[in-house]
């Protein structure tokens, strides 16, 4: 065999090797975070009443729109969601821009939009959606209530997460998947360390909630609620 092709075969057989190592550490890694909780004391039965909420894939804090806390209308407008007429819980989850407006549905998932936002940290977005009607408890809408002062920390890391323009929310106008629903410019820069369910982790441990210590998939999540 001639010496170049030796070159690339070796090369080939490297590069796939190295892939298949950093995957197993990945998933290592994951796999035992997710499995080492913290917050892990009582749980409440008063309080501010939150759900966490997943498509399977991606995570969500969903909140009540009023609270002794926060108006939460008053940071998100209700105008940029005219087809909501009550407004009684607000979904709130941040993730990879790029993503989140190309895929509507996993159908959509390109392999270029998923390299992007895995290793070359890419812009991000928070998704938000206003519900006229409470979640109800099902496999993947968890309720859970937290101490008032809990919540006011939680209220912070969430308006944090947006990118604001003289103090106000900035709209990715148009891009919406249903008619509750709109994205906003986000800061934080989205990769494999620093997914949608490390924010939705990082928001439940502000909340004092039971959670991983670290969170890189949304099973990881859900699960410490079984």
């Amino acid at each position: 065999m001639p010496k170049f092709l030796k070159i690339i075969l070796y090369s080939i057989l490297y590069f796939f090797e190295f892939l298949f190592s950093f995957l197993a550490l990945y998933l290592s890694i994951a796999l035992i975070g997710s499995l080492i909780p913290v917050n892990s004391g009582e749980d409440l039965s008063e309080g501010v009443k939150i759900y966490i909420k997943t498509n399977g894939i991606h995570t969500d804090v969903c909140l009540p729109v009023v609270s002794e806390q926060i108006d939460w209308r008053t940071f998100i407008p209700v105008s940029d969601f005219p087809n909501v007429k009550n407004h009684s819980y607000i979904s709130l989850g941040w993730g990879d821009k790029g993503f989140f407006l190309n895929t509507p549905s996993w159908s959509d998932l390109k392999f270029s939009t998923a390299f992007n936002a895995a290793f070359l940290g890419g812009e991000t977005a928070m998704h938000v959606a206003y519900f006229e009607n409470e979640p109800i408890v099902a496999p993947s809408s968890k309720r859970q209530y937290i101490k008032h002062e809990k919540y006011v920390d939680l209220i912070i890391y969430i308006k944090n997460s947006f990118k604001t323009v003289n103090g106000k929310v900035d709209l990715i106008s148009g891009r919406g998947y249903w008619a509750h629903d709109n994205f906003y410019e986000a800061n934080g820069s989205y990769h494999l360390f620093n997914t949608c369910n490390i924010w939705t982790n990082k928001a439940l441990k502000i909340a004092g909630v039971r959670t991983p210590v670290l969170a890189l998939f949304s099973h990881g999540i859900m699960r410490q609620f079984e």
